[in-house]
């Protein structure tokens, strides 16, 4: 078994000298605006609520609206058996601090993710490692993902999906690298709040208000558990210190997302 980053170790790292970082959702406030305040503290709002402007496919400038859609004040995946494909901001971000809304249907997963490098279009079939789509000849059960790589953020059902077993695929980990050692999430179908706090090289996932995981990707610790992790989740790790975009995942079941804003952070 992968050994995992002690939770322990990560919160002692959040506590060491870590700058308190202000929140970006306010009590109250109206869903997909940002407050006076929040102006002047430099966030910005990457979903009016509305439409689909600022976000695209990964592999072209449109918004894949056989994939995704607006309803109801969210940005949510419109699911397929045989196809899906990530949805990424028309933007690029270098250190920052997200904040998101999100539900997800029961047995669903998904996941926010940053240090976005590209991505690949990918045939699943059979139970095989995946193949890139157009070197194989697919066969009647084939599913086509058009997916991003990068650090996950990841959003689950931890009541009936698989993957609430392992603490670093639980909600609001960092995905195959670290996360909580329980379940913060609501219900399927509620609202979770989180938040995602990059500054390199301190990593920050925060969980209905709980910081859930905190890192220095500089460490010696998390070098050594990213050595072992899968390719597609350390290739984050060629893009520490670019201008990224961030992306959310279809993978399996439908999720919701509102309320996405983000802020930039000093360099330094």
């Amino acid at each position: 078994m992968r050994r995992l980053l002690r939770i322990s170790v990560l919160i002692g790292l959040a506590n060491s000298g870590s700058t308190p970082i202000s929140f970006g959702q306010t009590a109250g406030a109206l869903p997909n605006n940002l407050t006076q305040d929040e102006k002047l503290a430099g966030w910005e709002l990457l979903f009016d609520g509305q439409t689909t402007k600022g976000w695209r496919s990964p592999s072209s400038d449109r918004f894949p609206t056989e994939h995704w859609g607006v309803e109801g004040g969210f940005l949510r995946t419109l699911v397929r058996r045989d196809r899906t494909s990530d949805l990424m901001t028309a933007g690029v971000y270098r250190n920052f601090e997200l904040s998101f809304e999100w539900k997800i249907a029961p047995g669903g997963n998904s996941g926010v993710k940053y240090l976005v490098g590209g991505s690949q279009k990918l045939v699943f079939q059979d139970g095989k490692p995946p193949s890139v789509e157009g070197m194989v000849n697919p066969g009647p059960g084939a599913v086509f993902m058009e997916v991003t790589s990068g650090f996950e953020y990841q959003v689950i059902d931890d009541e009936r999906h698989p993957d609430k077993d392992q603490p670093n695929t639980r909600s609001g980990a960092l995905y195959q690298f670290a996360g909580p050692g329980q379940n913060g999430t609501k219900p399927a179908g509620h609202i979770n709040l989180s938040r995602i706090v990059w500054k390199g090289p301190h990593l920050e996932h925060w969980l209905n208000g709980v910081r859930v995981v905190a890192i220095d990707v500089a460490s010696a610790e998390f070098q050594a558990t990213a050595a072992k992790a899968p390719a597609r989740s350390r290739r984050a790790l060629n893009y520490l210190n670019q201008d990224c975009p961030i992306a959310l995942q279809s993978h399996t079941g439908e999720v919701w997302f509102r309320n996405i804003k983000l802020r930039r952070l000093a360099d330094h």
